[in-house]
């Protein structure tokens, strides 16, 4: 599997023999940012890198932003790729306590060459999931706003699994005008039947994203 790994790191040396590692075991789409800082900056140029699959190597500890900083301002953002953290001993509390704010995992310096490429190839693994879902949620969402307000209330109640007649009469509209609309709302969304419309709105909105409301 091909994919990114940015690394966070104000230890140079450090950052340099992590880069070689990964390198030597084939992973050499590898990117260095010296602070969180320098990141930042560069954050609008990565937006093409961010669609396809990588992790984010992140030092806990680093002057004027810490790790933990960055990576709550970049969840704040919707950030996909999955982070792992870089820490001493002494920070493992802080390590835990961002796995459960959503950290994909950590390593303790000195960390082991083996354990780094398996979680790294982890992450990985787990981001090409969370990117198929963005995507997926993404494009769902552009299409219930394709929807007319009148639509909308047809859907809705389509996923309340009204008949056409029972639509039809609660919106005061002809039969044949539900039917119509049935067809238009299943084309807009992609979709054949009410049953696959439903599926893949219910996997939107467990994905987090935001159904539209009945009137």
């Amino acid at each position: 599997m091909t994919h990114h790994v940015l690394i966070i790191e104000d230890d140079l040396a450090l950052a340099k023999s992590i880069g070689i590692l990964l390198s030597s075991a084939g992973m050499e789409r590898t990117q260095h940012f010296s602070s969180a800082t320098d990141f930042l900056e560069a954050y609008p140029d990565l937006q093409t890198t961010l669609k396809e699959p990588g992790c984010l190597l992140l030092d806990i500890r680093m002057p004027s932003m810490t790790g933990a900083e960055l990576f709550h301002q970049l969840q704040s953002q919707g950030f996909v790729w999955p982070v792992i953290f870089m820490t001493g001993h002494g920070d493992l509390s802080m390590a835990v306590e961002l796995i459960k704010r959503g950290a994909f995992d950590y390593l303790t310096k000195p960390f082991d060459p083996m354990e780094l490429i398996s979680k790294i190839k982890a992450a990985a693994l787990a981001c090409s999931s969370r990117i198929a879902e963005y995507n997926f949620k993404e494009q769902h969402d552009k299409k219930l706003h394709t929807l007319t307000p009148h639509e909308i209330q047809v859907f809705i109640r389509i996923l309340n699994n009204k008949t056409n007649r029972e639509i039809a009469e609660e919106m005061h509209n002809s039969i044949r005008t539900i039917e119509n609309h049935r067809a238009t709302i299943l084309k807009k969304m992609g979709t054949s039947t009410a049953l696959e419309l439903a599926r893949h709105h219910e996997r939107f909105v467990l994905l987090g994203g935001i159904a539209p409301k009945s009137e």
